[in-house]
């Protein structure tokens, strides 16, 4: 399934590798190094799914979601962190984002990407 992927990280080597695997299996992939300048980007195009680092600059992971769950509320979302203690437990997060922590494998990214872009098509 090929799909419009957003890639929100502020650390840029993590960003290039989730964007060139993702463009390698034929997803059309943008990148934004905040959270603010993402939700810049979220107005001009749109999008199947959106993969957000947690700490950010600007705008952290968590209000960058909340942003954008008011403005797109069935948009899937994927945290990917290192900072799994700062979000762990029942958060407002499990209702709307999915969480992968790093380090992570890249399968296991390419099988929750294509998880959740086909639960997206489903709803």
């Amino acid at each position: 399934m090929e799909a419009n992927i957003l890639v929100v990280d502020d650390d840029l080597l993590n960003r290039e590798l989730i964007s060139k695997v993702l463009r390698k299996d034929g997803h059309r992939v943008v990148e934004a190094c905040d959270g603010a300048l993402a939700l810049e980007i979220l107005q001009a195009l749109s999008f199947d799914l959106v993969i957000t680092d947690f700490v950010m600059p600007k705008l952290n992971g968590l209000k960058f979601v909340e942003e954008l769950h008011s403005l797109h509320p069935r948009l899937p979302i994927l945290f990917i962190t290192g900072y799994l203690s700062v979000i762990s437990g029942k958060t407002m997060l499990d209702d709307i984002a999915e969480i992968l922590p790093k380090p992570f494998e890249l399968g296991v990214l390419r099988s929750t990407v294509q998880r959740l872009l086909i639960n997206s098509v489903a709803c």
